[in-house]
């Protein structure tokens, strides 16, 4: 399945997901999306995929409901793009970003900035496995252009396919 469609999914899914206890509403986030790489197909489980990528927008969205100015609207830029024998997704939000100590530590299991039960600390945890040990791929995060967090994933392009 290309990858920006199971984007496009796992969006529909989290905009459809209501809870009262969180603190922000994803239909007022507002999504760019620059696919430049439609077709690519790359070998996963979806359902897999689909998890890292609510993690991160879950994850993206908390820490933008958390910006004091209420007058910057919440933006999530969504980017597929391919290079050499990789498809690229990264997911990038206007949050308040992480230093440099949280950056580092994301991917450990348990680490999380949360309070006390509002968090297990594994989501990134564990999406960091799904890519990495079951997807052959890599994912780091950086800062964003935008101030935020800006995550990358590279995942293998299967064999014979279109980018």
């Amino acid at each position: 399945m290309p990858l920006s469609e199971l984007l496009d999914q796992t969006i529909e899914l989290v905009e459809s997901d209501y809870d009262m206890k969180k603190k922000y509403d994803f239909k007022k986030i507002k999504i760019l999306r620059h696919y430049s790489c439609t077709h690519a197909q790359v070998p996963c489980e979806a359902s897999k995929i689909q998890q890292v990528f609510l993690n991160i927008l879950k994850n993206g969205a908390e820490a933008m409901a958390e910006v004091k100015d209420k007058r910057k609207a919440s933006i999530f830029t969504l980017t597929v793009k391919s290079e050499e024998n990789w498809v690229i997704v990264e997911i990038e939000d206007n949050g308040p970003g992480m230093d440099e100590k949280t950056r580092r530590s994301v991917f450990e299991p348990f680490f999380t900035t949360k309070p006390v039960g509002k968090g297990t600390g594994l989501g990134l945890s564990v999406s960091y496995f799904i890519i990495t040990e079951d997807h052959n791929g890599e994912m780091w995060v950086q800062d964003g252009k935008s101030g935020g967090a800006r995550f990358t994933i590279r995942l293998p392009r299967a064999e014979n396919s279109g980018a």
